[in-house]
């Protein structure tokens, strides 16, 4: 295939300019990305042909739209599609626009191997499609209220939180999969702990902020639960509550620094997440059983 998935991930086919693109992962199983496109005049005309490929395009419209729609080469019941929904497109299906009227539209594009992480926690049979018709406008709060958070991010997304995009594409797709992928919903919790997809999301959310300030809640808002919840869970899961695991994470940090380096030890204990020197040695002592400095001398020989 000469062109690339590419062009449907940035909607190169709609052959719009000035088109702003934020990207995210989902549990490192599938890129995610939303792309503004926006046209003041009329009749834009037939878009190009987007590559076939494993994965769904989202389009959520911020104003009034109206244009021609043909799937697999049939015309579809296509009247309008009102602000604030979205219609959906399989990109295993040949789709064809001729857009006809101004449009401001936030697109996502979702590879089905995004929803598929999600299978095995869902509990529900393989998701080989999204069941929404051809055309469909769809009215979906959920879907409207990520496209609207994200906003400010595609506006400038040099300046966006790697986190927060992580958080809503996560949403979105989850959202996808239980409400149009036929999956039963997610259970919260495997055994009395956390499912596999939280454990690992809830990890790599604290390990990403060990030098700074975590709250909880936004950990267990990732995971979909509340803090209480989450807190129990995850000691059910790791053996250690929340905040004790994260102490021991940036003692293991702080001695491999130590170790490593020759960074004095209040530079140390601030790039670790600690208040002060002080609080990074009472903490150290308690779990290693002596101080930093001690430590360092016998790691360093």
């Amino acid at each position: 295939m000469a062109r690339t998935t590419s062009t449907n991930r940035t909607m190169d086919y709609l052959r719009v300019k000035n088109a702003q693109t934020v990207t995210s992962s989902v549990l490192n199983k599938g890129i995610v990305t939303a792309t503004r496109l926006t046209r003041e005049s009329l009749n834009h005309g037939f878009v190009d042909q987007h590559v076939t490929e494993d994965a769904f395009m989202i389009a959520l419209q911020l104003r009034d739209y109206h244009g021609d729609l043909w799937v697999d080469g049939r015309k579809v019941d296509f009247p309008a599609s009102r602000q604030g929904h979205f219609t959906l497109y399989d990109y295993n299906r040949l789709w064809q626009a001729d857009m006809k009227s101004a449009f401001d539209v936030v697109n996502f594009h979702v590879p089905r191997a995004a929803l598929v992480a999600f299978e095995e926690d869902l509990g529900g049979r393989r998701i080989e499609t999204l069941n929404v018709t051809p055309g469909a406008d769809v009215d979906d709060a959920t879907v409207r209220g990520i496209a609207h958070a994200l906003l400010p991010a595609l506006a400038d997304p040099q300046q966006t939180n790697r986190l927060f995009l992580d958080h809503m594409t996560m949403a979105l797709s989850t959202h996808l999969a239980v409400t149009y992928g036929e999956a039963s919903r997610p259970r919260q919790v495997h055994s009395g702990g956390l499912a596999g997809w939280q454990l690992k999301r809830a990890i790599e959310i604290m390990e990403a902020r060990l030098d700074g300030d975590i709250p909880i809640a936004a950990v267990a808002q990732a995971c979909g639960l509340s803090s209480a919840y989450f807190t129990r869970a995850f000691k059910l899961s790791t053996g250690l509550p929340p905040h004790r695991w994260l102490q021991r994470m940036r003692i293991d940090r702080a001695r491999d620094m130590m170790r490593d380096t020759g960074q004095p030890l209040p530079e140390i204990a601030t790039h670790c997440g600690f208040v002060d020197q002080s609080h990074f040695t009472r903490v150290f002592s308690s779990i290693v059983g002596m101080t930093p400095g001690a430590w360092r001398n016998i790691a360093r020989g």
